[in-house]
């Protein structure tokens, strides 16, 4: 599908009121729920979203595609479909921890790579995790090297995820298509 057509079908040309907005340009916003697509001048980039006929319940970066029978979740970064049968393991960018420990053990792994060593993660309060490491003499920042640093995250004590499961329904292929949006964004 052109992007043009596309954007007629899913989308409105609106006022674009925002205070960066100098050049007087319009914005795309979904017939669906009013969201953010796109800017004038910029129809290009929603080319992907065309592509995959992405018409149905479209919101700012998730929709679902009646060609493919999948829900999609995008951002910047990324782009993936869900469908009855998907999976969400650890490691996944729409994977959400399962209780506190999963979640602990969740941020450890994703700062584990060739910078940082002594990667720590412990629960400060009842709404805290802080997550600590130091630099290793591999890192490019050569004033980094052999330093500590940390940072904190907030969780909710009583809302974690799913942790890993398959989607049953199409309304479970939604919500990973949600989750995936979230973790790519």
């Amino acid at each position: 599908m052109d992007v043009k057509s596309y954007l007629e079908q899913v989308a409105s040309l609106v006022e674009n009121d925002h205070p960066w907005n100098e050049d007087g340009l319009k914005k795309y916003i979904s017939k669906f729920d009013g969201s953010y697509i796109t800017l004038e001048g910029m129809e290009d980039d929603v080319k992907f979203l065309a592509d995959l006929e992405i018409t149905e319940e479209l919101t700012h970066g998730v929709g679902f595609s009646p060609l493919h029978n999948k829900w999609f979740g995008w951002s910047h970064r990324a782009c993936y479909g869900f469908t009855v049968g998907s999976k969400c393991e650890k490691g996944d960018c729409h994977y959400e921890p399962a209780n506190l420990d999963d979640t602990l053990e969740n941020l450890v792994k994703f700062w584990d790579d060739e910078y940082h060593v002594h990667t720590t993660a412990k629960v400060i309060d009842d709404k805290t995790i802080r997550l600590s490491w130091t630099y290793n003499n591999e890192v490019p920042n050569e004033l980094l090297r052999g330093t500590s640093d940390f940072s904190d995250h907030e969780y909710d004590k009583d809302n974690f995820g799913r942790g890993e499961w398959v989607a049953e329904t199409m309304e479970d292929a939604k919500q990973m298509a949600i989750d995936f949006n979230e973790g790519v964004s």
